[in-house]
């Protein structure tokens, strides 16, 4: 690390950073970006086009689930799976506001594959910012893929289309 970078850094941090600036850790951090970049241009297209048309616009999808028959062991391994995913994009795609790729969809697939109290409110208040669904709309568009109906309307935000 260069000595005017150190000198003006508290004791604490001079150790991490000093690692951080290393060739190989710089390089491992380069290829991620790299890879997360490459992932996304790939899997959130990918995703966002088979998401049906009215997921976010219909009520919920299942009542609370009191008196729910038990479930296989496998479909818990899956739902955990599906979390983690779900965690990963999120994380992923907070990264990915800072450096290249396509952070906000990320982070809107990662939400949607989560499991938490208020996900569902959540989910359509972020679907109903249009930097979020205006570009969702536009690639579902150019594949032939009916517009997402925001929630409280029956189709899209006005203007749009």
């Amino acid at each position: 690390m260069p000595d005017w970078i150190s000198q003006h850094l508290p004791a604490w941090a001079q150790g991490p950073l000093a690692w951080l600036v290393q060739p190989a850790v710089l390089g491992t951090l380069v290829g991620g970006s790299v890879l997360l970049f490459v992932l996304s241009l790939i899997g959130i297209p990918f995703f966002l086009t088979r998401v049906p048309a009215d997921f976010f616009s219909r009520s919920e999808r299942e009542p609370a689930g009191i008196g729910r028959p038990a479930r296989p062991g496998w479909l818990l391994l899956i739902r955990i799976l599906k979390n983690i995913l779900g965690v990963i994009l999120v994380l992923a795609g907070l990264v990915m506001l800072l450096i290249p790729g396509q952070g906000l969809l990320t982070i809107v697939a990662g939400l949607v594959l989560l499991e938490f109290p208020g996900k569902r409110r959540l989910e359509r208040w972020v679907i109903t910012r249009p930097a979020v669904h205006r570009p969702i709309n536009a690639l579902r568009r150019r594949v032939g893929r009916p517009p997402l109906k925001l929630p409280g309307g029956d189709g899209e935000v006005e203007g749009e289309g």
